[in-house]
């Protein structure tokens, strides 16, 4: 069966941790990263981190074969620095039709006031390689890369051949429903759709064997560059908070994310979009006194952590699928989660 994680917010919602998390604990033969290196996921594990930008982040599983799709983009280079990083050659898949971004597309990019100015790009070439693809332009594909030889594949075949075997996979998606092309903040967005069922197409699946719709949501909402954010913070000293202890620094950007209280209407927003059966929450111990060493269950969550839990509890309960609240992070290590 399949398994999907989504981000409920404008990005950075956490997703790496709840993927690494899911794979981590369970039994995936396959995860599969959707997007491309201008959204880097991050994974904390025994003080170590890792900051991917293509490399899934069930790689923590030794069991789990780590896929990228044909709607994934990547630059030879950095995915090469991340296998050695992760120690994932052997177990590395890449579509043959996955699209490799080359310097030229980084310098175009970076050249556009439109891509870094008005829609705030971080630059890495994404957008311009999306563009070229859209418009059939000549583009190098991973099966064009001597480089990436060894790890070229059938993706659609291997994973739906998995699934006739009764196997589990992971998708991991990409950025926040804020974010998307479709049904996000125009012109404030990415090159892609950012929702469940885009993740499934890019990765070669069908909606039929989908188990659980995983969203991803923050008690507030960050945003990398220019966009709507509702209520936004410009406290100085309340920011501080975010930026220090919530380490609100894009992972691809460097720069400050801007702040904002959460939004119940994106919140409802991305459950509809995405079906959502199953929510986590991370960022939960920037209130102060519920972070993992004082809180190891539901109940024990205190002052505005749990007034925000009880108020997220009523738009689950209001809004269709009706999804159900299970994993709450309480802290930045893997480990520092409390499971419902």
């Amino acid at each position: 069966m399949i398994d999907i994680v989504s981000g409920g917010q404008a990005g950075d919602e956490g997703k790496g941790k709840i993927s690494a998390y899911l794979s981590y604990k369970g039994n995936y033969s396959y995860c599969v990263r959707i997007g491309g290196p201008n959204a880097g996921h991050t994974v904390l594990h025994q003080g170590k981190k890792y900051t991917l930008k293509n490399i899934p982040s069930g790689f923590l599983n030794p069991k789990t074969k780590l896929v990228l799709g044909a709607g994934a983009y990547t630059k030879t280079d950095w995915l090469l620095k991340e296998v050695e990083l992760t120690g994932t050659k052997d177990r590395l898949i890449i579509d043959p039709m996955a699209v490799l971004i080359e310097d030229r597309h980084t310098s175009a990019e970076k050249g556009d006031s439109h891509f870094m100015s008005a829609v705030g790009s971080v630059g890495t070439g994404l957008g311009q390689a999306v563009k070229e693809r859209i418009e059939r332009r000549e583009l190098k594909f991973a099966k064009d890369e001597p480089l990436l030889k060894e790890f070229i594949r059938d993706v659609p075949e291997l994973l739906n051949k998995s699934l006739a075997k009764g196997e589990d996979m992971l998708v991991e998606g990409t950025q926040g429903v804020k974010l998307s092309l479709l049904h996000g903040e125009y012109p404030f967005v990415t090159s892609r759709d950012t929702t469940a069922s885009t993740f499934l197409g890019e990765a070669g699946l069908g909606p039929k064997a989908v188990r659980d719709c995983w969203v991803i949501f923050k008690p507030y909402v960050s945003r990398v560059g220019p966009g709507p954010l509702a209520s936004e913070i410009f406290d100085e000293k309340e920011l501080e908070l975010y930026h220090g202890k919530g380490c609100e620094i894009g992972s691809v950007s460097k720069r400050l994310r801007r702040i904002g209280r959460f939004e119940d209407e994106t919140a409802r927003k991305a459950i509809m979009l995405n079906t959502a059966t199953k929510i986590a929450i991370t960022h939960i111990d920037l209130f102060a006194g519920n972070d993992a060493g004082t809180v190891s269950s539901y109940e024990q969550f205190s002052g505005e952590a749990k007034k925000f839990l009880e108020h997220l509890q009523g738009i689950l309960k209001s809004t269709y699928p009706y999804p159900e609240l299970k994993l709450i992070s309480n802290g930045p290590e893997l480990e520092d989660m409390v499971i419902l």
